[in-house]
């Protein structure tokens, strides 16, 4: 008659663990969509031919890899920040030292990310690089409205 009950637990437990990993695997799936939804906006804007994606994918692919690597960066000085304010308690050399490194990596991101659109212009012709800088300009200026009722 026990036997029962401790079946009953154990596919709980494996209902409660494949629903978890289903979580998961769909906030990543969500979150690398969501994070590459408006580059490729911006491509779709740009009415780009075949041959031009296809001359544009090793930019991409660094342009990527070097954002996901400042991104890793980036959370991880954010467990240093949590971990360095739990420790002190206060404002101090290390929860300072840890908001410098989240604040180099974020410029770092943010040039990186301006290279990207000049790398792009070899590529391009004049009048989509025209309309790419306008985008960004755009999208620059946007920033401000969009935290303006924070």
């Amino acid at each position: 008659m026990k036997k029962l009950p401790i079946f009953f637990a154990i596919i709980a437990g494996i209902f409660l663990i494949a629903a978890c990993a289903s979580i998961v695997s769909i906030k990543l799936y969500t979150n690398h969509t969501e994070k590459h939804a408006g580059h490729n906006w911006i491509h779709k804007q740009l009415q780009l031919t075949a041959e031009q994606d296809k001359a544009l994918e090793p930019i991409e692919r660094r342009y990527h890899e070097r954002c996901d690597e400042l991104e890793e960066q980036m959370r991880l000085v954010n467990k240093e920040l949590a971990q360095a304010i739990l420790a002190t308690g206060k404002d101090s050399p290390p929860v300072k030292d840890a908001i410098g490194k989240i604040h180099t990596a974020m410029g770092e991101l943010q040039y990186v990310t301006i290279d990207h659109v000049f790398e792009m212009h070899s590529v391009l012709t004049p009048a989509q690089y025209d309309k790419l800088l306008k985008l960004t300009a755009n999208a620059l200026n946007n920033l401000d409205s969009e935290h303006a009722g924070e």
